[in-house]
């Protein structure tokens, strides 16, 4: 249900901004930032109101306003109409200037640590109460506290983290959560269907706004690579890296607007939600059953749109690595003093006197770990071939040929017989004693270890972790022996061989 715009000056005062929109803007922010922190990120302290005096005062001293302006104050505090008519005096556009003279400063800059303090309170950002023995303490209001942290976070540049926003919208609208509390489960993932696309909007114009900034702020190749990797990865990278990984919204998307169509024909869910809403929102439940409906047609509409919000972000994102990438080459071939030394260099070669230079080195690297940005790679481009036809010959034939070398050199006999010439009459040898001087060597390694291993050879091989090395080859160590049915029966190897083709 749309609801009118709410009332926020029903809910702080009209004139909480003033401080932050006029000309002291930046005293002001420094003086309630400071306040803040002595109130909220410190160890338990009660901010009484000397020690607030004490702290405007030196945020006045270190402010740009009292070093630059020669101890020359503008007239702080009376940016303020009402609080100038309340005084008696005509009201100020905050030009005039207190000239201080050397004797007066520390009256002077208490007086304006007085005023600022006292605007402050009189906006609505704090307020003094009185408590036994410790006098006047100041303290925030709530909306102001609240108000001062989100301040905070945008002055850091802070992005809150894109997560979990899929998975606990699917998480309410799953049929047994969700037909427990038909109501809080509805409205619950409206709210936060509403926070991923403000974060996906928000996402989007980030990268837009950093865009621009290369483009239209950056002038050195420096400045080029801190918006294009130090802001853009804090304002960028971590919530576009999770919107393409753990917080994909596609792995979910078809099972929510499944589970919406469902919701929307059942009427037993929708009679329960509309009980919670009238209860809810004060109204009956026709008013209800309406809200619901526009409620429903609402999430559906949002992730109905969610592909074209993620295409623009894909496309900015892209357009923001070329952008950033053709802006810093631009600007290094456009580096007037390497133009001037490259043309010194090729003038000195003309001359035929080529004197020593010295050089300033610089290493550029735009693209770093986790940039997802892939830059093109120039591929040879495949061309046609002829296909060369072998002479006509036997198939059949080549491949009785084939087949019978490879019978003649590894076969089982065969490799018998070379452990056999091996040996020579011994019980063991080394495989480092075996000749490797070509692939057909190598090759027979293979079988050799293949029927060694197998027990049904009459010889045995023992592998062992160390590497033999000869020329380009290399191959484990071990050594191979008699099996013990040879040294048993005294045969040699080749009658047990001459045995088994019997």
């Amino acid at each position: 249900m749309l609801e009118n715009a709410p009332k926020l000056f029903d809910r702080v005062p009209r004139g909480l901004f003033g401080p932050l929109g006029g000309a002291h803007a930046e005293l002001y922010w420094e003086l309630l930032a400071s306040l803040y922190q002595h109130e909220f990120e410190r160890e338990p302290f009660n901010v009484a109101k000397p020690v607030a005096l004490e702290i405007a005062e030196r945020v006045i001293r270190d402010s740009r306003l009292w070093i630059e302006g020669g101890y020359e104050l503008g007239a702080l505090g009376q940016e303020d109409p009402a609080e100038e008519e309340s005084n008696g005096h005509a009201p100020t556009d905050g030009t005039k200037i207190v000239s201080v003279r050397y004797g007066d400063e520390p009256d002077v800059l208490r007086s304006a640590a007085r005023r600022i303090l006292t605007r402050v309170e009189r906006s609505g950002w704090i307020h003094f109460q009185y408590r036994a023995g410790l006098g006047e303490i100041m303290s925030f209001h709530p909306y102001a506290a609240r108000i001062l942290e989100k301040l905070f976070s945008v002055a850091k540049d802070e992005q809150p983290i894109f997560q979990g926003f899929v998975h606990s919208i699917a998480a309410l609208l799953e049929p047994k959560a969700f037909a427990q509390r038909p109501g809080v489960s509805l409205s619950e993932a409206k709210r936060r269907t509403l926070d991923l696309m403000r974060e996906l909007k928000i996402l989007e114009r980030n990268i837009h706004r950093l865009t621009q900034s290369v483009l239209d702020e950056a002038e050195t190749a420096a400045a080029v690579l801190e918006e294009g990797l130090d802001r853009y990865e804090n304002a960028v990278m971590a919530n576009y890296h999770r919107l393409k990984t753990v917080d994909n919204v596609f792995r979910q998307r078809s099972a929510i607007l499944g589970r919406l169509d469902a919701i929307k024909h059942d009427e037993s869910l929708l009679q329960a939600a509309a009980e919670w809403y009238a209860d809810q929102f004060n109204c009956g439940i026709r008013e209800a059953r309406v809200a619901i409906a526009m409620d429903l047609d609402t999430l559906h509409s949002q992730f109905e749109a969610i592909p074209r919000f993620v295409d623009e972000i894909d496309f900015r994102n892209a357009r923001f690595s070329g952008v950033a990438l053709r802006k810093i080459r631009y600007l290094l071939r456009q580096d007037r003093r390497t133009e001037g030394q490259l043309q010194f260099i090729v003038d000195a070669l003309a001359r035929g006197d080529g004197p020593e230079l010295e050089f300033d080195m610089y290493k550029c690297e735009l693209l770093n770990d986790g940039f997802l940005y892939t830059p093109r790679t120039v591929r040879p481009q495949l061309r046609p071939q002829v296909f060369v036809r072998p002479e006509a010959q036997d198939h059949e034939q080549l491949q009785r040929e084939a087949v019978a070398r490879l019978q003649k050199m590894f076969g089982r006999r065969k490799i018998e017989e070379f452990v056999d010439t091996l040996l020579a009459g011994r019980t063991s040898a080394t495989l480092g004693e075996i000749p490797v001087t070509g692939d057909d060597d190598y090759v027979r390694l293979f079988y050799l270890a293949a029927h060694g291993l197998d027990r049904g050879s009459n010889f045995t091989l023992h592998p062992s972790s160390d590497r033999i090395r000869k020329g380009d080859y290399t191959h484990p160590g071990g050594w191979v022996e008699k099996s013990a049915s040879n040294k048993q029966n005294g045969t040699t190897w080749q009658s047990a061989a001459h045995s088994r083709k019997k």
